[in-house]
């Protein structure tokens, strides 16, 4: 009977164990604004309009930040600001993809070869 009454102990550790750290990392997690695409803040003011990424580690990010659009890139090393797209230019997140003759919706490099287009 003792050793049942320890296994048993023992699984009501380990289980009580797991939940505190699964409550732990849903508390810690809340702050961080995980979950990239689409993301937002918590006022709402900043969100990410679009992410493509470039490889390992390698990431291009379209943001709205107030009334300004950036496209920055990301790295292991940090942020980058690339450029600061026109209001115009950062309009063409905001709104839903586009569908371009029966072929789908507009992607992300179809997106920046438009822009490139326009200077």
């Amino acid at each position: 009977m003792e050793p049942i009454l320890s296994a048993v102990s023992l699984l009501a550790v380990v289980l009580l164990v797991l939940a505190g750290a699964w409550l732990f990392t849903r508390w810690a997690g809340r702050g961080l604004g995980l979950g990239l695409a689409g993301g937002s803040s918590r006022s709402g003011r900043i969100r990410v309009l679009d992410r493509a990424d470039l490889g390992r580690e390698r990431t291009l990010l379209v943001v709205r930040a107030g009334e300004r659009y950036l496209l920055l890139g990301s790295t292991s090393a940090g942020l980058s600001l690339l450029a600061e797209l026109s209001r115009e230019e950062g309009e063409l997140w905001e709104k839903p993809l586009e569908k371009q003759e029966g072929k789908g919706p507009l992607e992300f490099t179809a997106l920046m070869q438009r822009l490139r287009e326009k200077k």
